[in-house]
């Protein structure tokens, strides 16, 4: 199925749905929405370029590969580049690479525009929803021509939106344990964060969407994605929330029941179960910070 978002110029986040129609569907299905970053003066690339030097000082949030990739690829197994930060920025026409800047939100300029988004967010999610979202992150992702994005989902509540460039993306529903299965989220929480394999039909299984700059895409909780980027450079941003750490808990409980020989039920069937499970892991989290005082 092929959505086609048409770019638009707005001074604010929207949707395109009505809010009860997106307020329904928020981290269960994906869905349309306008954001305002387009054009604006702190994506550029000499602006990230300064963006990237500071992320590189702090441990964990600067990713970069470079080279051919398969949509069934995992990340990490990609060739590191052997050029300096500067150097893949300076030719990222050519560079064949993929560029992830975590956290830009600790640049004060960058957090103004992550509060926008965040209210946006917390709008729709309403009074109820809202309780259970915290830790706002804004990611950048740049993307050298013609690179694809590897299979795979993502815990948290998450925007993407198109600020320059265009690219095809692939959204698979959250719910098809055919595309994401029970043992790849528990692993995703306790092994890897690129559990998620590709498998075969998840073309026709997924919703195909099509950014441009000024459109954004609602990705689900779970639901498995792959990108392909057009002709040109990408920049694209990451806005997401997380859900309470109990919430992954109960599928760590559930991991460590599978490796003893059990079957554990998927969270959601028992409320007192998924509660015994989250509190014997946070209960074992206790006990190794005490280990390691």
């Amino acid at each position: 199925m092929l959505t086609s978002l048409s770019p638009v110029q707005t001074k604010e986040w929207s949707t395109v749905d009505p809010l009860a129609d997106c307020r329904r569907e928020l981290h269960k299905k994906a869905f349309a929405a306008i954001h305002p970053l387009a054009g604006h003066p702190l994506f550029t690339i000499d602006a990230l370029a300064k963006v990237a030097e500071h992320a590189s000082r702090r441990p964990g949030d600067l990713y970069v590969d470079a080279g051919d990739l398969s949509f069934a690829d995992k990340w990490g197994t990609t060739p590191k580049p052997n050029m300096t930060i500067p150097e893949i920025i300076d030719r990222i026409e050519t560079a064949g690479a993929w560029l992830v800047l975590k956290h830009v939100e600790t640049d004060a300029a960058y957090r103004v525009l992550l509060d926008e988004f965040k209210a946006f967010l917390l709008e729709i999610a309403g009074p109820e929803g809202a309780k259970i979202l915290r830790n706002a992150e804004m990611i950048v992702l740049i993307t050298s021509p013609r690179r694809k994005s590897a299979f795979h989902f993502d815990a948290e509540v998450n925007f993407l939106a198109q600020v320059q460039g265009s690219k095809d993306i692939w959204v698979c529903d959250p719910a098809d344990r055919s595309m994401t299965t029970e043992e790849e989220i528990e692993n995703y929480y306790s092994v890897s964060n690129s559990a998620g394999t590709f498998k075969p039909g998840a073309e026709k299984a997924a919703r195909h969407f099509t950014l441009r700059p000024g459109d954004a895409l609602h990705i689900p909780t779970y639901g498995a994605h792959w990108v392909q980027n057009h002709d040109s450079v990408s920049i694209s941003v990451s806005l997401n929330m997380e859900f309470p750490q109990h919430y992954g808990d109960i599928y760590r409980a559930n991991y460590h029941l599978r490796r003893l020989g059990l079957k554990p039920r998927p969270p959601g069937n028992s409320e007192l179960v998924d509660r015994s499970k989250a509190a014997a892991i946070s209960g074992m989290r206790r006990v190794r910070a005490l280990i390691r005082r």
